[in-house]
């Protein structure tokens, strides 16, 4: 049995629903939004509305210190990882699957054009397994 994953685009399984953070919200928010929402990460956005970068629940471990305390005077710019791969909503999950793996990450965040970097999307390795447990 083959499943052919170039049938599927990324507009047919991403969360078309972004949670994001503008670059200059403290990180006791971004700390704030990850609880609430119940999400392992938040999108990074400059002052115009640009994907810059991702906070994960790893990037906020990053925090700990030596005395077993979460440093909190940080701004979202200071903890995220700085990003800069995106995918379009037509592309299919191949090449999705194929992106996250070259690069070693874990979600992408699906924006209308290369040159616009507003995200519209984001979709996860766990999207794609899900969408293959669904061919099956």
């Amino acid at each position: 049995m083959e499943i052919v994953l170039e049938d599927k685009k990324v507009k047919d399984v991403m969360t078309v629903e972004v949670i994001s953070v503008n670059i200059s919200h403290p990180i006791s928010k971004v700390i704030s939004i990850l609880s609430t929402r119940d999400v392992s990460g938040v999108v990074v956005v400059d002052n115009v509305g640009d994907v810059v970068g991702i906070i994960s629940a790893m990037d906020i471990f990053k925090l700990f210190d030596g005395d077993k305390k979460v440093k909190l005077n940080y701004y979202a710019e200071d903890v995220m990882t700085p990003y800069t791969i995106t995918i379009m909503p037509g592309a299919d999950l191949y090449e999705a699957g194929r992106l996250m793996l070259e690069n070693g990450i874990h979600r992408l965040v699906v924006t209308e054009s290369p040159l616009r970097k507003r995200p519209i999307g984001i979709i996860s390795s766990t999207d794609i397994i899900k969408e293959i447990k669904n061919l099956i």
